[in-house]
């Protein structure tokens, strides 16, 4: 079967009038549901100015909550076609996996996880000339176990994720281009078929998967909590996105981890402009070095294209978060990165790009408004502070089972995102108040986020060091190396973008004749 026509670079964007017009809708539907549910509580309240206060926060707390329920439920996974697929991994996929730790205990697995999945191509891209040559050294011992995939290897001269991947999209040519994180495992051989399954319809530009923490084995008690914390971060991201995919077809992000995309878009030179040059705060910052996978999800909003979550078991990625050391202060580090960005990209959807308003109501309210108020700790605390001075708790007959049923109700809904993972292993339930506790804890690390948005440094990774680092040793590199520039003409459909200067890459693949190389072991010493 011939591959299928390639979809245009846009999806379907809104023209100003019909955003004007959806957008109005929204607004004012939004408007009539907020009038009836504040005439439910006045009628409830009955003049009560305590209990009025207590069931609105209630109401804007957990109508969410009961509303995603329903949505995680009722969510439908895209169906892998038995015959006739437009997509086929071994010919239209190519995985690119950027990397600054190609020695790292991960990249080996995730590589060959990779590989399993038979793609067409998997691209490896990395940072200076001293992690390129470890990076060759890593990938042929891969490259022999697999001779069928085509290798390709190359790297820019600074470690930034973003100009990584926009390296290598001159060297993509199939249509549909998978990223993927070096410390992420693909643990099934059908997970590409299953991430291909929600392209065939052609107005999906991007596909998101079952994101899984590995919970690690053999732990001290301390470095276990911090795993545990990791693993339920995750399950709770896979609960919402799950939920509010299936009813708007809305994101608060597709996760950088694994994620699938019509190469046609990165191929965008409006994209590549923004992904490379992004700017926040009216401009006045930037250009952003994290946040990729949200102006990649924004991008997708703001251009027309579906969004979809492919929450199956085929589809389910493992990665690594809460086991590195300092194991507390990278976890912390991680968690004020994820909330900056947070702060930035969902005022950014909501205030200045807006496009949300005309496509994604539902999540307008349950994703980007609700972020703002989401602090667990001041927020239960201010519900219990107006239950004991309502005449609910005042008037009952016995106060302390009242104010017990509505601490019942707080556990009870802190305990259904996270309920795959206590399930599971069981042997961590003890945990489950020291993560209330940190959950409480993390409104802190939220507020210190909206102070220090502008922070936008890549904390994890010191990719600010290694850069510095290739300086300082540039000249001695440069006399330990000799990697000349490869001909790679045997890929016909490779699009040389006006997207920076150019790095010759190496081809690994002992399908085809390289003039000069007999080996995938091509670095010279």
């Amino acid at each position: 079967m011939s591959p299928p026509t390639p979809p245009t670079q846009m999806g379907n964007p809104l023209g100003t009038s019909w955003w004007l017009k959806l957008a109005s809708f929204n607004i004012l539907s939004m408007g009539v549901v907020v009038s009836f549910i504040h005439h439910g509580i006045k009628n409830l309240s009955k003049g009560e100015q305590a209990l009025y206060f207590f069931l609105a926060l209630f109401v804007w707390r957990y109508l969410r909550f009961c509303i995603n329920i329903i949505g995680f439920w009722s969510y439908k996974a895209a169906p892998v076609p038995k015959s006739n697929a437009n997509y086929y991994p071994g010919r239209d996929v190519t995985v690119v996996i950027p990397t600054v730790d190609p020695l790292g205990v991960d990249f080996y697995e995730c590589l060959t996880s990779c590989a399993r999945n038979g793609p067409r191509k998997i691209i490896v891209v990395t940072a200076g000339e001293a992690l390129y040559a470890q990076t060759l050294s890593a990938v042929a011992p891969v490259m022999e176990q697999f001779p069928l995939i085509h290798f390709l290897v190359t790297r820019t001269n600074i470690a930034n994720k973003r100009e990584q991947v926009a390296h290598v999209i001159r060297y993509i040519n199939t249509p549909i281009t998978v990223l993927i994180d070096d410390h992420v495992f693909w643990n099934s051989q059908d997970l590409l078929k299953s991430m291909l399954a929600p392209f065939e319809d052609s107005q999906v530009g991007i596909v998101g998967t079952n994101k899984r923490v590995r919970r690690l084995e053999g732990l001290s008690v301390w470095r276990r909590f911090w795993n545990m914390l990791g693993c339920l971060y995750l399950d709770r991201h896979n609960f919402e996105i799950r939920a509010t995919n299936a009813i708007d077809g809305g994101v608060f992000v597709i996760s950088g981890r694994t994620v699938g995309i019509r190469t046609c878009i990165l191929e965008d030179k409006a994209f590549q402009a923004g992904y490379l040059h992004e700017m926040f705060f009216f401009g006045l910052l930037g250009p952003l070095h994290p946040d990729d996978d949200n102006y990649i999800t924004r991008y997708m909003v703001n251009n027309g294209w579906k969004i979809k979550i492919q929450y199956t078991k085929e589809a389910e990625i493992e990665t690594t978060v809460g086991v590195g050391e300092p194991v507390h202060t990278k976890f912390l580090g991680q968690c004020r990165r994820w909330v900056r960005t947070t702060w930035r990209s969902n005022t950014a959807s909501l205030f200045t790009e807006g496009t949300v308003w005309a496509t994604q109501p539902y999540c307008v309210y349950a994703v980007y408004l609700t972020s703002f108020t989401n602090f667990a700790l001041f927020t239960d605390a201010a519900l219990v502070y107006l239950f004991t001075k309502s005449s609910w708790y005042t008037d009952a007959a016995e106060p302390k089972y009242a104010l017990a049923a509505l601490l019942s109700w707080m556990i009870f809904s802190k305990t259904v995102k996270v309920f795959r993972y206590f399930s599971t292993y069981p042997q961590d339930i003890w945990l489950f108040p020291a993560y209330v506790l940190f959950a409480y804890f993390h409104s802190f690390i939220k507020l210190w986020a909206l102070f220090t948005f502008w922070d936008y440094a890549w904390s994890g990774r010191n990719l600010a060091a290694l850069t510095e680092g290739e300086k300082n040793d540039e000249d001695d590199q440069n006399d330990e190396l000799d990697l000349p520039p490869m001909d790679i003409s045997y890929d016909e459909d490779i699009s040389d973008l006006d997207i920076g200067e150019s790095l010759a890459p190496v081809p690994l693949n002992p399908m085809f004749s390289l003039a000069g190389q007999q080996s995938a072991t091509i670095i010279k010493a």
